[in-house]
């Protein structure tokens, strides 16, 4: 849906700031509680959990970035959500509230917007996140959101944690987002807590760039990631993509971004087969296991990933990375 027009009727600028601001209290609905404890005052007043660690992440969602004109407004509002409920669950937390900044161009539609505001209010009502304030900007061109999100957990996981002999793994598919999961997915909020309780799990971030771009960051200094590629989960939309195009499978799995998996590692002191059988009692999407983090001979270039099967350095293969050249 296009998201502007051309008739002043039809579009935000007949409302002004102040009735848009009471537009934006009824779409969100139940998923705003009223002032102090949401929008309405200079800052919003949250009550603190106690004996937990708490957390915060904000994330953007622009029109021609991170969607277009063929992708509902509704699919555009649960994404800007989404995107950071899958941070906080890359961390093993529970999200609480958030706040919403919205980047509007006085000819955006007003239906456009409402139905934008029902994806943020069908989402946070469904994942229990109460939305207390935020920020209108008039723009002259640019259409665009930018979300916080507060959490919480009792063991907050990080990227640093890895040590040499753990276990890499990832959970359900990779591969082929393109075809429609970069909208239409799941944040592994239950599965993160999950493995956030497991105290064999010593690091974890979700992949959004792709599984090159992410995996470095959880690569210790002194360590090299030995990825095994024949055993990568490669969706079918991957398989799909690969029958199209002039990439494999295995380069999309690797390189296409947006899966919104978990990828974290385990210590080799664990037992492997308990650990899955307790997954598998809990959950229906899948791990796998698809590598290690051994020690690197060669620590001039830190971070380097290895194909397990070769012992061959594997090359870049894309990725997705801001503001870098093509």
């Amino acid at each position: 849906m296009h998201p502007f027009t051309k008739y002043s009727s039809e579009s935000i600028a007949r409302l002004g700031e102040r009735k848009l601001l009471e537009k934006i209290r009824l779409w969100l609905g139940k998923s705003s509680p009223p002032a102090p404890h949401g929008m309405g005052d200079d800052t919003a007043i949250l009550p603190i959990e106690p004996n937990q660690f708490n957390l915060i992440t904000t994330d953007t969602l622009a029109y021609k970035c991170h969607f277009n004109d063929t992708v509902k407004p509704e699919q555009a509002g649960a994404k800007l959500v989404k995107r950071n409920l899958s941070d906080i669950a890359a961390m093993g937390g529970t999200p609480s509230s958030a706040v919403i900044s919205l980047f509007l161009p006085p000819t955006l539609r007003l239906d456009w917007l409402s139905a934008f505001y029902a994806g943020i209010r069908d989402e946070a009502i469904g994942s229990n996140i109460k939305i207390v304030g935020g920020d209108l900007c008039e723009t002259k061109d640019f259409l665009g959101g930018q979300l916080t999100l507060w959490g919480n957990a009792r063991r907050p996981v990080t990227r640093t944690g890895a040590n040499s002999g753990d276990f890499i793994y990832v959970s359900g598919t990779l591969g082929g987002s393109n075809c429609g999961k970069h909208l239409d997915f799941t944040p592994r909020l239950a599965e993160g807590k999950w493995l956030a309780e497991q105290p064999g799990v010593h690091s974890m971030i979700d992949i959004t760039d792709g599984l090159m771009k992410d995996l470095p960051a959880l690569i210790p200094p002194t360590c090299v990631a030995s990825l095994s590629i024949k055993s990568l989960p490669i969706s079918e939309a991957a398989e799909t993509l690969s029958a199209e195009d002039d990439q494999s499978a295995t380069q999309h799995a690797l390189s296409d971004g947006e899966d919104y998996e978990l990828l974290f590692t385990l210590s080799n002191t664990c037992d492997s087969k308990l650990f899955h059988k307790k997954w598998s009692e809990r959950f229906e999407i899948p791990i796998t296991r698809i590598g290690e983090m051994m020690e690197d001979l060669n620590q001039n270039q830190p971070r380097r990933i290895i194909n397990l099967d070769t012992g061959h350095e594997l090359e870049e293969l894309g990725g997705y990375e801001h503001f870098r050249a093509s």
